[in-house]
């Protein structure tokens, strides 16, 4: 700025201002996909904590329990991937 005074040059002088401007806008649109992203899965990790009970229903129905126990344990370990996941979505708000 001082080399724009002795040259003359005009210099605008509000340009930070604009970039703090973009950089609360693009933070701002960041927040609200992580909300949408967290919120998405929040509802899977209910949809997934809800099928929890499907499984006795299907061991009562005459499937094989050897069978719901291998479903049952990869439901958990799903749902264990939610619980991390959103976690993590959380932390980067």
């Amino acid at each position: 700025m001082a080399l724009a005074l002795l040259l003359g040059v005009s210099v605008p002088v509000g340009t930070s201002s604009n970039y703090s401007f973009g950089f609360q806008h693009a933070c701002a649109a960041d927040a609200v996909d992580g909300m949408k992203r967290l919120n998405l899965i929040l509802k899977k990790l209910r949809d997934a904590m809800g099928s929890m009970k499907d499984f006795d229903e299907l061991e009562k129905a005459g499937l094989d329990k050897k069978d719901v126990d291998r479903m049952r344990s990869a439901m958990k370990d799903k749902i264990n991937q939610m619980m991390e996941d959103a976690i993590y979505a959380i932390r980067s708000l």
